[in-house]
């Protein structure tokens, strides 16, 4: 025989229809009315009832759209911390990148001046040098927002007329090129 639903045991299987409950693994579960009926061992038609007079249905649309948001909004902050972190992370990388080569460039430079007839730092030690010292910048510029590895393009296409005259230079180009290799077999 099914349980008397007093308002208190109501109260609590709304709560578990509305807001879910965490089961033994520790997930949420969002239970249907006869799971709910079968848990609580109360009257289906009863339970029924109360469902569409109280309007549980909606509460439980409205709690798992407020939910998905908190969670969404959870999720979206630990990005931007873990983004944060990345950058600083890269920035001391990028420092230290260029503390190396500085360090390297001042001994090179203090070399040559003890004892001028070096030459002083080979060309490719001042190539790799430099190229670290570039990839340092692009690292340290990037993790401050500066994105340097994006070739912009600027073109206003809304006006006809540039549009036309863009087209018009690549059709020269184009010709030109084409120019080049005209070749004749006999």
């Amino acid at each position: 025989m099914a349980k008397k639903l007093t308002p208190e045991l109501r109260q609590v299987i709304r709560d578990e229809f509305v807001a879910g409950y965490i089961n033994e693994e520790g997930h949420r579960l969002f239970p249907t009315i006869d799971a709910l009926v079968k848990r609580h061992d109360v009257a289906r038609a009863t339970l029924y009832r109360w469902v569409e007079k109280e309007n549980w249905q909606t509460a439980k649309n409205r709690y798992q759209t407020e939910l998905e948001t908190k969670l969404d909004a959870e999720r979206l902050q630990k990005m931007v911390d873990e983004g944060k972190r990345l950058d600083d992370r890269s920035l001391v990388i990028a420092q230290g990148m260029l503390q190396k080569v500085a360090r390297r460039l001042q001994q090179g430079f203090q070399d040559e001046q003890q004892n001028p007839r070096t030459g002083g730092i080979p060309t490719d030690q001042l190539r790799e040098l430099s190229q670290i010292a570039i990839n340092a910048q692009k690292i340290g510029k990037l993790a401050l927002g500066q994105a340097q590895e994006i070739s912009k393009v600027s073109a206003d296409i809304s006006n006809p007329e540039a549009f036309r005259e863009v087209l018009e230079q690549l059709d020269e180009i184009a010709e030109a090129r084409s120019s080049r290799y005209k070749h004749s077999l006999q």
